[in-house]
């Protein structure tokens, strides 16, 4: 805690230091501050400082709880604050964001979201029932409607006072600093692009604890554990060196098992190699139950402070943990005959409805603390809120105050640089320079724009293209032109985000439908399966179309590659029949479509972080070339550069860029003939005339052999009679119209898929070559905005100059050496500043 008080103390300091100097440079040069660039300038540093003294003043330590499928999760988190807030319900209820903050009164706000089919507002004066049923209430209403359509998921926040601020000794921190548990819902509750977004923005700015479940370490299932927990770091863009992992429920390991210590060390080997960490991590074998039963019988106070848990409600806790944990506490009490019974006497006295003491309590806690691996959870807290505090805290509050401070100290150097000129003819050859700085950026900043997108323009074109010849000539051209800095990091990694989308939308969505279809699984099934990597909708809709499809695919032919169907024209019902299966099979591929183009785009959102650093690379590039137009030594003493970069950089702040929408649009290949064939319609008799031989001997057919397995004929004779004439039966024929439907077989359906995808990759990179462009074209703009603000500024400067030269130059020269030692003071407390946090 000194550690951490002291440094935050320090930092408040200093931030006031630099405060009170730059109001010092303000006061004494009012003058200098009246000028409209300048005084914007300033205006944006005192806001951007007065939120941090805000923040810094107040504030606040975040977790936020991440975690793999049914790990027990939101246990864990009311395990943390002493109280049941989170749904820990059967089957999964997390879907929203809940932030539980530190506060003395209780409160409920449900921000207002499109559409919401929940309440949203703000209660106050709740218990903690109250708040459980509400948030309950809320999460199953969006689980509810997610079925039919997305929403934004609900973003909750509730005020109660939590164990680790009540009980500062926890987590290390000084008194003052707030805290914040973020809980968010698990991957597979998070399938669509919006809410993983938002779900990023909260993960970035906090600590955090991933829960993974001990049922899933085993063989045969660790390794799809390890990949859900590659997705879960990846997607929400957690920080590895600011993470501790939890294994949940080890009370479940069977006498047989393998020793945990053995299970422990080769998961942590294994989420090292797979999460590409530099060391091993903190694996915590964890009993989330034990300790949430007996650390919400205590209550959120300080464990030296009496519990303000009513007796009622800490006997019903402690009855469910006598049952729930029975086998815990058998097996830490087994070797200690005086502690197995004195539990036995507790549980007695619990079924027995006798009040329990806080010193009782105390003893409780204190055993379940060590059993559940809470004592060391909260040991290796301490030790990891010390590392990241000021990362995590201080940092996020004074990055804003340092880019502006910048900006406007170079602003103020271009003023001083002005008031150095002494004579008026330098003065003049300074005005035609900027004069000149200003036609040449007009000039060229196009130019310079231009090219370079040219050159990022054939750099995609070689990465869409499938020739490996054509991709090193491309990047062979790119690294002459200087492009090769960002073009094997920052590509590389757009490059291989665009390639995995195929296999993942392959693994995921169309094989598992594909392979339904071949073996003729139920639509439950299917629709289960799909839901763990899609919207809930868009499952219900694929499954509901397949169920359709597959049942009707029994009645067609294989042909080829194809299934075909063939009824009359003029079947009317036959023909009702096919225009059903047509719209089914439609629908299936309708639904196929959305479910692929919604899983792209949440795939490449989990992207977004590699995408935004390759696309920041592009930028440096651009900037690069951009001030080459600013430091041509002919141009002019007054360092306009630094001042336009900086303004530009504070700038580039404001506008962080976004991922572009919608990806994927496939075809839908299912084909109808009609086709005319000949056919016996009936028959009709005629009388032939014959020669007396031919109609006397005619042939008759017999069938002959046992059960009549072979026909023959013979030939008999009949009586003549005076009339020779012979009645024949003809066929009569007509062209009978026929309507085909030849619906893709399952392989062929999933090959059709997987060419659409193919054939949009090249749309897909089209569409990220428009937002890389945007970005560029802002840059430009944003920069050629920044060198005029400057230019302008130092024009005004320099004819202010002249009028000083005539009137009184050394006056005035006195003055501006003492303002910029002033201002050159400032500076030095803003160094200081970033020195302390180590920036």
């Amino acid at each position: 805690m000194p550690v951490i008080e002291s440094k935050l103390n320090n930092t408040r300091n200093l931030l006031q230091e630099l405060g009170n100097s730059v109001s010092s440079l303000v006061n004494s040069s009012p003058d200098v501050f009246a000028d409209s660039g300048i005084q914007s300038c300033l205006q944006d540093f005192l806001t951007v400082y007065q939120e941090a003294v805000q923040r810094l003043e107040n504030p606040s330590f975040r977790i936020a709880t991440l975690g793999t499928t049914s790990s027990g999760k939101s246990t864990i988190v009311n395990a943390l604050i002493g109280r049941k807030i989170a749904p820990i319900e059967a089957g999964e209820m997390s879907g929203g964001v809940l932030t539980i903050k530190h506060s003395q009164e209780q409160r409920l706000m449900i921000a207002e979201t499109e559409d919401a089919a929940w309440d949203a507002g703000e209660w106050t004066g709740l218990s903690d029932e109250d708040l459980y049923q509400r948030i309950s209430s809320v999460m199953h209403s969006y689980h509810a409607a997610r079925k039919k359509r997305e929403y934004v998921a609900p973003q909750i926040t509730a005020h109660v006072p939590l164990l680790p601020a009540c009980d500062a000794s926890l987590l290390g921190l000084p008194n003052g600093i707030g805290v914040e548990l973020i809980d968010l819902p698990g991957l597979k509750s998070v399938q669509d692009r919006a809410n993983l977004a938002t779900i990023q923005k909260q993960v970035n700015k906090a600590f955090s604890l991933v829960a993974l479940d001990y049922m899933q370490v085993d063989d045969e299932h660790r390794k799809r554990l390890l990949e859900e927990l590659k997705k879960v770091v990846e997607y929400l863009q957690g920080r590895t060196d600011s993470m501790i992992f939890i294994l949940n429920r080890v009370d479940n390991r069977g006498a047989d098992d393998l020793p945990l210590s053995v299970r422990i060390d080769k998961l942590r080997e294994e989420i090292k190699e797979v999460l590409l960490l530099p060391e091993l991590p903190d694996v915590l074998p964890f009993n989330a139950r034990l300790l949430y039963y007996a650390q919400c019988a205590w209550g959120s106070g300080s464990f030296n402070e009496p519990s303000l848990i009513n007796q009622e409600l800490r006997l019903k806790l402690l009855k469910a943990m006598f049952q729930d944990c029975a086998g815990v506490i058998k097996l830490n009490t087994k070797e200690n005959r005086d502690l197995k019974n004195w539990f036995r006497y507790i549980e007695d006295g619990v079924e027995d409805n006798e009040a329990i003491d806080d010193e009782t309590m105390r003893e409780i806690l204190r055993y379940s603390l060590e059993w559940s691996g809470g004592r060391e959870l909260w040991d290796r807290f301490r030790v990891r809120v010390q590392e990241s505090f000021s990362e995590l805290v201080i940092l996020p509050a004074l990055l804003e105050v340092f880019d502006n401070y910048d900006a406007l100290e170079k602003l103020l150097e271009v003023l001083i640089q002005a008031r150095k000129i002494n004579n008026q003819e330098q003065v003049e050859q300074e005005k035609d320079k900027i004069a000149n700085i200003r036609q040449d950026l007009q000039k060229n900043i196009k130019k310079i724009g231009k090219e370079f997108k040219g050159e990022i323009e054939l750099l995609i074109a070689g990465l869409k293209s499938d020739d490996p010849n054509i991709r090193i000539k491309i990047k062979q051209a790119a690294e002459k032109k200087g492009l090769d800095g960002f073009s094997l990091k920052g590509f590389s990694l757009i490059l291989d985000a665009v390639n995995e989308v195929e296999g993942d939308l392959t693994k995921v969505l169309i094989v598992p439908v594909r392979d339904a279809l071949k073996d003729n699984q139920g639509a439950f099934e299917l629709r289960d399966k799909l839901r763990e990597v899609t919207l809930p909708s868009l499952a219900d809709d694929i499954s509901h179309a397949y169920d359709n499809v597959s049942r009707r695919l029994s009645k067609f032919s294989p042909k080829s590659e194809y299934l075909v169907k063939r009824v009359r024209a003029d079947d009317d019902q036959g023909k009702k029949e096919i225009e059903h299966d047509e719209r089914y099979t439609l629908l299936l591929y309708h639904s196929m479509r959305k479910a692929m183009s919604t899983r792209a785009e949440f795939f490449l959102q989990g992207k977004a972080q590699q995408f935004e650093q390759a696309l920041e690379s592009l930028v440096n590039e651009q900037v690069k070339r951009l001030k080459v137009c600013l430091s041509d030594e002919n141009f002019s003493s007054i360092n306009i550069e630094k001042a336009a970069l900086s303004n530009l950089r504070k700038k580039l702040a404001q506008n962080l860029p976004t991922l572009p929408e919608k990806f994927f649009e496939l075809s839908e290949p299912i084909k109808q003939n009609r086709s005319k064939q000949k056919e016996v319609v009936g028959t009709k008799t005629e009388y032939e005339t014959r020669t007396k031989t031919e109609y006397q001997n005619y042939t008759e057919s017999y069938q002959d052999g046992s059960c009549f397995s072979s026909t023959k004929t013979r030939t008999k004779t009949r009586p003549v009679t005076s009339n020779y004439q012979e009645a024949v039966t003809r066929n009569i024929y007509e062209d009978i119209e026929y309507v085909e439907l030849f619906l893709p077989s399952p392989d062929l359906m999933a090959k059709q898929w997987l060419s659409g995808i193919e054939k949009k990759k090249g749309s897909l990179w089209d569409i990220l070559l428009d937002w890389i462009l945007k970005r560029l074209d802002d840059v430009s703009s944003i920069f050629e905005e920044s060198v005029d603000e400057i230019t302008n500024l130092a024009e005004r400067a320099l004819q202010q100059q002249l009028t000083i030269i005539e009137e009184n130059f050394e006056q005035q020269k006195q003055f501006w050496l003492d303002f910029e030692v002033k201002k050159d003071h400032a500076a030095a407390d803003c160094e200081k500043l970033q020195e302390i946090i180590g920036q």
